[in-house]
């Protein structure tokens, strides 16, 4: 499964699962990746070191065949006829051993670079998931923020309404208490009266004195 199968699988899911195991699903698809890239680049480099040594076989073989075919035209110039046709009998091995080793070369080469071209699109897929992955991450702590300070803000206007209550019933008791105060005759009935109707009348409530003790 490549990458992005993986994450469209990730995202999917998603919404059955807890909020925290997306994270996870995440990172061990990344772990997975970087597993398979370090296979890549060791295989990468098995390559590359079979490249070389065919290189340097390669070019071992054509100084010789270079060498032979120096040889081959001593022996002639020496009259040494069997001495030249062997060593270019020699030179055309080497020559056959050369064109083997050319084409493995070439092989290795091409391998060596669509491997090489595969490990930089998975390395360039790790970095754009994980880049996705923490933009992911850093929007939804920003959600769970903004819905947290809704929450806060709901819960603190049900606390203002309730202070708000409380607030105006305790002017309501200050003005009652008040009303005690002002009463020069407590033996007078209708002053009382007429006193705590103002107070009740001035808190647009009339449960003032109604709520004073008989």
């Amino acid at each position: 499964m490549g990458l992005w199968d993986r994450m469209r699988r990730i995202a999917r899911s998603r919404r059955d699962e807890d909020p925290g195991a997306w994270r996870d699903q995440m990172d061990t698809t990344v772990r997975e990746q970087q597993s398979t890239l370090a296979q890549l680049r060791r295989a990468l480099a098995d390559l590359s070191t079979n490249r070389r040594r065919v290189e340097l076989q390669l070019n071992k073989f054509q100084q010789q065949a270079g060498q032979l075919d120096a040889t081959a035209q001593e022996r002639v110039a020496s009259g040494d006829d069997d001495g030249a046709r062997a060593a270019l009998a020699r030179k055309v091995s080497l020559e056959k051993a050369i064109v083997d080793l050319e084409d493995r070369h070439a092989t290795l080469l091409a391998d060596e670079q669509r491997l090489t071209a595969t490990a930089d699109q998975v390395q360039t897929q790790i970095e754009d998931f994980r880049i996705r992955k923490d933009t992911l991450v850093a929007r939804e702590s920003a959600a769970s923020a903004k819905t947290e300070m809704h929450r806060i803000s709901r819960d603190n206007g049900a606390i203002a309404g309730e202070l708000d209550d409380v607030e105006r019933h305790t002017r309501q008791a200050e003005a009652t208490a008040a009303a005690y105060d002002e009463l020069t005759d407590p033996t007078d009935a209708a002053s009382w009266d007429r006193t705590f109707e103002a107070a009740s009348l001035e808190e647009g409530d009339s449960r003032g004195p109604k709520s004073l003790p008989e």
